[in-house]
């Protein structure tokens, strides 16, 4: 590691930095113990931890509060916007590290990612696993999603997500530069911040997995979909008007048929077949990947389906 650590304060070359962590937390009582743990463990210890019990009606404050860090506590649920807000306003810390309460960091996570922060990184991320509910590893969270670091890495943000807010370390007063977290989204609200962090600076990305997300039942159902073509989609586009002056008609084909084809190929397989064949034909007509995603359309077809259930039988049938 490219520096050294003293009460709480890691020295870089010609700096000292201090780094608070902000956990939002909401009838946690199961895993919020988990995600604290992670961090008394890790290597390089953060010069605070803050636990924003988020309106909880079961036993997190009990539970945060046995160990040695802050608890904010607020009497309604206001939302994971607003309660990391209220912890990076009370931060004492120059740089903020996420973490979720239902989530856990690896040992070296802060140890590795803080010798990345330069003058003019902003922010941090690394690689993250998913954990399904049965406690089995299924890889990367955002498997076939590459990385992109750097000054530009806000184009392909645009496009795709491959950062998990667990994973996030990121400078205070960039943070408050860029007003937070908006709480008027009720989701994506996290790729939003990403975006606004990577368009006032740079990335900063260790590609190696640090951080464990476990999967919540409700992750992955046709609901969550919705919400990302409801929420997500329309704050997606809202950027791209921003930027549209810095982007290549091209690229902005690219952005937008990026996001529809990834939300139509997650809804063939989660939600009734028209609402995934929309998604799809609409990337077509961009057109973008027409030729894949018309394929997949016809694989994803009712009567192709159809097909293959009629045909399995006999293929299965000894010659």
């Amino acid at each position: 590691m490219n520096g050294f650590t003293v009460a709480g304060q890691m020295h870089l070359p010609g700096v000292a930095v201090t780094v608070s962590v902000v956990i939002p937390a909401h009838n946690a009582e199961e895993t919020l113990a988990r995600a604290l743990d992670s961090v008394f463990a890790q290597t390089l210890q953060p010069f605070e931890t803050i636990v924003v019990d988020d309106g909880s009606r079961d036993g997190t404050r009990r539970i945060a509060e046995s160990y040695n860090v802050r608890v904010l506590s607020r009497p309604m649920c206001e939302g994971a916007s607003s309660a990391r807000n209220l912890g990076i306003q009370a931060a004492r810390g120059q740089l903020i590290a996420f973490l979720d309460a239902d989530d856990e960091w690896l040992p070296r996570k802060l140890e590795l990612q803080l010798p990345l922060f330069t003058q003019r990184i902003e922010f941090v991320s690394c690689g993250a696993l998913l954990i399904d509910t049965n406690g089995v590893d299924r890889g990367s969270v955002y498997t076939d999603r590459r990385p992109v670091s750097g000054e530009n890495a806000w184009r392909t943000l645009l496009a795709y997500n491959y950062i998990a807010t667990p994973s996030v370390v990121a400078r205070r007063d960039a943070l408050l530069a860029v007003g937070g977290f908006d709480p008027a989204l009720p989701f994506g609200e996290d790729q939003d911040m990403w975006i606004k962090l990577s368009m006032r600076g740079m990335l900063g990305y260790v590609d190696e997995p640090l951080v464990l997300v476990h999967m919540s039942p409700n992750s992955l159902s046709g609901a969550e979909i919705k919400k990302q073509l409801r929420v997500t989609l329309p704050m997606i586009l809202r950027h791209v008007d921003d930027r549209r002056a810095e982007l290549t008609p091209a690229q902005i084909r690219t952005i937008i048929g990026e996001r529809l084809t990834r939300l139509g190929r997650t809804a063939l397989s989660r939600c009734p077949y028209g609402e995934g064949a929309g998604l799809l034909l609409r990337a077509i007509l961009l057109p973008y990947r027409p030729v894949s995603n018309l394929l997949l359309l016809l694989r994803a077809a009712p009567p192709t389906q159809w097909l293959k259930k009629r045909l399995r039988p006999l293929l299965a049938r000894p010659q």
